[in-house]
């Protein structure tokens, strides 16, 4: 089973920044079996940029929930699952420092859906997740929103599957 996951952040980093977005699917590798998504309020600041790259602003997160109010079902439904992302690090460092910060170990086996489509799908000209899905038709809902680029991601590794199985479980 894996865990698809797409996060949005305060920043680019996991010492300054923290998550304002998180969404999750499930899937078995062909269909999409649950999702989970939240807005999450950071206790910081949004920058502007970072406004107008996802459209969640400050009103949006000021009656989030906490990280640690959300952490147990999210570490529940993450748990035993490989962990796939898009530049899977980035995802899994921010939510790794997430749920260290309120007493979780965190540590679950990635992968990288870009290193994965580089190696099924050699010579694109972009491997970020916008051209990548245009270029093979997946269409994004919501565009740098964690649950449109999750679902954007769980399809593209839907589609890694059924190409090549084999290099998935090297």
């Amino acid at each position: 089973m894996y865990a698809v996951v797409d996060i949005e952040t305060t920043g680019s980093n996991t010492h300054g920044g923290r998550i304002t977005e998180v969404a999750v699917c499930i899937t078995d590798g062909y269909s999409i079996l649950d999702k989970y998504e939240t807005l999450i309020n950071p206790k910081q600041a949004i920058p502007s940029f970072i406004v107008g790259l996802t459209g969640i602003d400050q009103k949006m997160v000021d009656h989030a929930p906490l990280f640690g109010d959300i952490a147990a079902e999210l570490y529940e439904l993450l748990k035993g699952k490989i962990f796939v992302a898009h530049n899977v690090n980035f995802d899994y460092g921010f939510l790794k420092t997430e749920f260290q910060r309120v007493g979780y170990d965190f540590s679950e086996k990635k992968l990288c859906s870009v290193r994965l489509s580089r190696k099924i799908l050699p010579g694109k000209k972009s491997y970020s997740l916008g051209r990548l899905c245009s270029g093979l038709g997946i269409h994004i809902t919501a565009r740098h929103r964690a649950m449109g680029d999750a679902e954007a991601t769980a399809q593209l590794l839907h589609l890694l599957v059924d190409t090549n199985q084999e290099a998935i479980d090297k």
